[in-house]
């Protein structure tokens, strides 16, 4: 084909994008709206050239990530009626070339200072982005800090909500530090996401000397800066200690906290990446636990064994302190459970649980004592205290409930139970109904039962943590007689 030709013209424009290219470009100065637009693409293409390695040539297929890079701005900017917004860019003053010679030794000291701190940084963050585990990355972050910084000691605090506390995730040199928000330094940056740099940490009234005396160490000068999310919200701290000088007088300069600040952000999407992998983690191994319940009440087991294995597995993947398994006696209007080899009985109209089995619903309280259904009789008498509940009902294939599955206390800082807990437990029991309405000897056991009678079956008694309890909530055959 004649070089000359349309159809070669044509194919060299394909060949090297243009028409992504034009496309950026057009976008981008849509969004800016220049005044000289024949400045703001010089400006934007020098830029995109000072961001080449050196020695890399054009490379048609960049054009389609700049396109999504502006179309991902543009989005950023849109109101809450999705209207775009002018939103003019600004420019970093012109980067020498990658191929030009570096500057003499004397010539600018200052430029070559700054451009050698840049080349740390970059490095650095090169090493924090080869790292696929999110927190051996936190773990380099904090080793880069000291090293680009020339600081003592660096440490990354986490802002925990359920307690209100700043709590150390990783140091170099400092162990189990925790710090109230709105509190000493790192809790001052965190409630006002502001950095501090302080030269002198002593005469600062923020600054809590406790922490020195406790890990016998003096500090002198503090970088502190907030570490934020990808919605710009503050979830930690970071801060670096003690410039390293001879004299030991430095203090850490505005480079240093325009530096910890670039290391702040690869903090905060290494927090976000390690929290996402901490949460599949979970997801993981709880649907793994629920396999293997179900896989295990295929086996052929008795009723009561059927409902032990129930109580102890879904107490154990939900995570709570305690978890009972009612079982509806529609005839006798009550539910009843089994407590050691004790069979314990519950009028249907009363509690958490008989609410559940009789509105076929579920029910999750973060806090028990606010809910009028709740009998706060049975936490005094048996010297417990019940906080959060999470009861759900158990149905069989025609969706009549046979059964309530009460969870007490849940166990993390959080200290209730999330959605996702009422999902997992919701799928489990979807599967575990038809199973334990099924069950050979389904049944419900009388009353009338001798305990030998009942105990020749049973495996095993509800447990809080490994002891044999008797359950709060339920009222037994002699309470029932008293009333």
């Amino acid at each position: 084909m004649d070089p000359q030709t349309a159809e070669a013209g044509e194919a060299y424009l394909n060949s090297m994008g243009f028409r992504s290219l034009i496309e950026w470009m057009t976008a981008e100065a849509l969004l800016s709206r220049p005044d000289d637009p024949l400045t703001f693409l010089q400006s934007l293409l020098q830029e995109k050239i000072a961001e080449r390695k050196s020695g890399e040539k054009f490379q048609p297929e960049h054009t389609l990530a700049y396109i999504k890079q502006c179309y991902a701005a543009a989005s950023a900017s849109a109101d809450e009626n999705g209207r775009i917004l002018v939103k003019p860019r600004k420019f970093a003053p012109p980067l020498p070339s990658v191929n030009s010679p570096a500057p003499e030794h004397g010539s600018d000291p200052v430029l070559a200072r700054r451009l050698s701190k840049m080349e740390q940084v970059i490095q650095a963050c090169r090493v924090i982005g080869s790292e696929l585990d999110p927190m051996e990355a936190t773990k380099i972050i904090i080793k880069q800090a000291c090293a680009v910084l020339n600081a003592e000691r660096a440490t990354l605090f986490i802002y925990e909500r359920s307690t209100d506390m700043l709590v150390l995730k990783v140091s170099e040199g400092a162990t189990d530090i925790r710090v109230p928000y709105g509190k000493g330094i790192a809790g001052t940056v965190a409630a006002t996401g502001k950095p501090m740099n302080i030269s002198d940490a002593y005469v600062d009234p923020n600054f809590d000397s406790q922490y020195d005396q406790r890990n016998g160490y003096h500090t002198r000068s503090m970088l502190c800066v907030p570490v934020r999310n990808g919605a710009n919200n503050t979830v930690g701290v970071m801060q670096v200690l003690n410039k390293i000088s001879v004299d030991k007088t430095a203090s850490f300069s505005d480079e240093d906290e325009e530096i910890l600040t670039i290391l702040a952000a690869q903090a905060g999407v290494a927090l976000h990446n390690a929290d996402t992998h901490a949460v599949a983690c979970i997801a993981r191994e709880r649907v793994k636990e629920v396999l293997s319940i179900v896989q295990d009440m295929h086996r052929d087991m008795g009723f009561i064994s059927l409902m032990f294995t129930i109580s102890t597995r879904v107490q154990r993947f939900v995570n709570s302190d305690r978890c009972t398994l009612y079982i509806v006696d529609r005839a006798k209007n009550e539910l009843w459970t089994l407590q050691g080899e004790v069979n314990i009985h519950v009028p249907l109209n009363q509690g958490i649980a008989g609410a559940v089995a009789q509105e076929n619903v579920a029910i999750n309280l973060a806090n028990a004592y606010d809910d009028p259904r709740f009998n706060k009789d049975f936490d005094q008498k048996l010297g417990y205290q019940t906080r959060s509940v999470l009861a759900m009902p158990l149905r069989n294939g025609s969706g009549e409930v046979i059964a309530v599955v009460q969870l007490i206390n849940k166990l993390d800082a959080s200290g209730v139970f999330s959605t996702d807990d009422e999902e997992l437990l919701g799928t489990f029991l979807h599967i575990a109904g038809p199973i334990l309405f099924n069950s050979h000897s389904h049944l419900p056991i009388s009353s009338s039962q001798s305990k030998d009678e009942v105990g020749t079956e049973f495996t095993g008694k509800s447990s809080r943590g490994g002891q044999d309890v008797v359950e709060m909530n339920v009222i037994s055959e002699n309470d029932e007689e008293e009333a």
